[in-house]
């Protein structure tokens, strides 16, 4: 009786802590490293949800849509491109983006969406495709911050909410956010 009373008493609390798994699986966060950060990978793509180090993306080139790296002198400081955004003398070496052959472009546009908003959005909802404004898009988001929401649309045509939930200043800092797609 004692047993069946104490597997009754955790069969509640093993569904809760199951549930919130799955759904924090179906939000996941994207954390990225900057051009100096050895510990975090800082490049994304956005069709696989994968993060890359700078000689794995290079080897993937293909599949690259975003990248972190900081700039104080411009005012970047911590900032989102992608490739083709002609970002230069940021990243060193042999696997930096200047050397690839494929160099995918994604815009950004800065919304006015708050985080509420943003976290009533669903993958797929119209929203995220109406946020994006092509005329005002850049090739970079600059000086992301917490809060923010930007849109995006990827070179395959992928368009995207992000949400900023951490950002670490400096050439070793990150930039954390959430992603809708559609």
């Amino acid at each position: 009786m004692k047993t069946r009373f104490a597997l009754l008493m955790i069969l509640p609390l093993v569904a809760v802590m199951i549930s919130g798994c799955e759904k924090e699986k179906e939000n996941p966060s994207v954390t990225l490293g900057a051009q100096a950060n050895a510990a975090v990978p800082g490049f994304y793509s956005v069709s696989l949800d994968k993060t890359y180090t700078m000689s794995q993306a290079a080897d993937n080139a293909g599949m690259i849509d975003i990248f972190c790296f900081y700039e104080a002198a411009t005012g970047n400081n911590i900032a989102l491109a992608s490739p083709g955004s002609g970002i230069r003398d940021i990243f060193t070496g042999d696997d930096m983006p200047d050397n690839w052959g494929t160099k995918n472009t994604t815009y950004f546009f800065q919304t006015t969406l708050t985080a509420t908003q943003f976290e009533a959005v669903q993958d797929g909802d119209a929203l995220i495709e109406t946020s994006f404004d092509t005329d005002n898009a850049r090739k970079k988001a600059k000086d992301v911050q917490v809060g923010q929401v930007w849109a995006f649309r990827t070179q395959d045509g992928t368009y995207g909410l992000l949400l900023a939930t951490a950002v670490t200043q400096g050439a070793d800092g990150t930039v954390t956010f959430r992603v809708r797609t559609k």
